[in-house]
């Protein structure tokens, strides 16, 4: 059956008039990317009601138009074919991606959820993919990557037209292969549907979202679509690497093969021994099954990394065995020595030998991971600066101040997107669950300012870590943007010391 053949029944199933939209050039479900000869799909979404902006829409020269047919009584406009249906936001993904060929068929499909360590692990997959011959863009937090190009997208998953547009370009420009990264939010929308998937990898979970999802239960059952979808994809051989302490809300879905994954070998099929860590980066021995499956090596430090490249290896069952048999695979050599996230325990030079990190940490869990990890490099020398995000999970404020005045010497406590709350309220919520017994403790709801703080408290030796924005390079307060990164204000500060 052809690419026009599904989408022709896909139409006639949803009531759709298929030749008006096979003369279609495009489908979009934003105003502002309609050209002349588009559909417009009008979806409403959690902030704004496409249907609102249809005239706009038909002024840049929409050929049809889908809406809801409660929303609207379409006027007469010459040439323009108006589809009414009961609700457009549910068929958004099967249309979109039978009306772009279904892409998604053509191409080698991971998808990787989990609480922390997504953006990591998407990256270290993209490298084993591109080792094995496989061209492979990859969509993560931190954009869009073709071919060592970066395109932000305005959400980190795309709704699902401009999802498959993107899967769409990169099946013609020759991609073999695409990584998605999938927070449990664009699990909720939909976003990845009708996506067809190879492999998915699920990291472990923890607290997050829950100003989104309620309780842990919920929050599961989110991160779990993306493992139904594996289940359904249709595609021959599917793949699940799964965190062995990830709390399955259902079984692991019929011809899937599962590996599970962790740092010890409690339920887990692959975990590491023999670990090794220092500045200069990781190195440990892989298990399988309870076979020696070689050491791997990554500049990439922490036992949060060594989780991660566990994940990602587990996705290859194939190279394990091949490995646990003493030969070599592309997991040799350098592969994993060259990985640069940005973000991600970032240095950031300084000239007085401090050693300065940003990170994204953003979580409890993800906050002790790093600063565990810096201590186990520098000792009792760590300095950490961080807030917690307005009008997100309060709860986890507390937590992570009990955390970081457990393992930083010194602590400064500051805005991290207040958005509409007062970042002073948010730093007392933190300020809460700290020991100042085990840590000094300052307030300093100016950012800028905490980092020019901490920056005079660290000498040759000390480690400095900024957690909470990583690659952002925005502070949300008040309800709008203002330009902030945590590398570029630690390179002034730095430079004026």
């Amino acid at each position: 059956m052809n690419h026009l053949e599904d989408f022709g029944i896909l139409c006639g199933r949803l009531g759709l008039n298929r030749d008006a939209l096979a003369g279609c050039t495009d489908l979009v479900v934003r105003a502002d990317e309609v050209f002349p000869g588009a559909c417009f799909l009008a979806v409403r979404g959690a902030r704004f009601d496409g249907h609102d902006f249809i005239g706009e829409a038909l002024a840049r020269g929409a050929r049809a138009v889908i809406h809801d047919a409660a929303r609207l009584t379409p006027l007469p406009a010459p040439g323009v074919t108006f589809l009414p249906v009961a609700d457009t936001r549910p068929l958004e993904a099967a249309l979109a991606s039978a009306f772009f060929g279904y892409p998604s068929h053509a191409l080698r499909m991971t998808g990787v959820t989990g609480t922390n360590g997504k953006t990591t692990s998407s990256v270290l997959i993209a490298a084993v993919e591109h080792a094995l011959g496989h061209r492979t863009a990859v969509v993560n937090t931190l954009g869009a990557h073709v071919d060592g190009h970066v395109t932000r997208f305005e959400l980190a998953l795309p709704p699902p037209a401009r999802l498959q547009r993107f899967l769409r370009d990169r099946r013609d420009d020759g991609h073999g292969g695409v990584v998605l990264e999938c927070s449990s939010w664009s699990l909720h929308l939909d976003r990845p549907a009708g996506v067809a998937f190879d492999r998915v990898l699920v990291t472990r979970l923890t607290r997050d979202h829950l100003d989104m999802h309620w309780d842990m239960q919920a929050y599961a059952r989110a991160k779990w679509r993306l493992v139904e979808a594996l289940g359904n994809s249709g595609k021959p051989q599917r793949h699940l690497s799964l965190a062995a302490s990830f709390p399955a809300p259902g079984p692991v879905p019929h011809d899937v093969s599962c590996l599970r994954f962790g740092l010890v070998p409690d339920g887990a099929d692959v975990w590491a021994r023999d670990v090794s860590s220092s500045p200069a980066g990781t190195s440990f021995e892989v298990v399988w099954r309870g076979r020696p499956a070689g050491r791997l090596r990554t500049n990439l430090p922490g036992a949060h990394n060594v989780e991660n490249l566990l994940g990602v290896v587990a996705l290859y069952p194939d190279l394990l065995e091949v490995r646990a048999q003493g030969n070599k695979t592309v997991f040799d050599g350098d592969l994993f020595n060259r990985i640069h996230i940005d973000g991600r325990l970032e240095p950031v030079p300084h000239p007085g030998g401090v050693h300065v990190y940003v990170d994204y940490a953003h979580t409890p869990d993800a906050l002790e991971a790093v600063l565990r990890t810096l201590r186990g490099l520098h000792g009792d020398r760590v300095v950490a600066v961080f807030g917690c995000g307005g009008e997100r999970d309060r709860e986890k404020r507390p937590m992570m101040g009990a955390i970081a005045s457990r393992l930083a010497r010194e602590v400064v406590l500051t805005s991290d997107n207040p958005r509409r709350e007062d970042p002073e309220d948010i730093i007392s919520q933190i300020f809460a669950g700290c020991d100042p017994g085990l840590a000094r403790v300052h307030r300093e709801p100016d950012r800028r300012e905490a980092i020019r703080l901490a920056l005079s408290r660290v000498t040759p030796g000390d480690a400095l870590l900024v957690a909470g924005k990583g690659h952002e390079t925005e502070q949300v307060f008040a309800g709008q943007s203002f330009p902030f990164d945590d590398r570029q204000v630690l390179r002034e500060e730095i430079d004026r010391c």
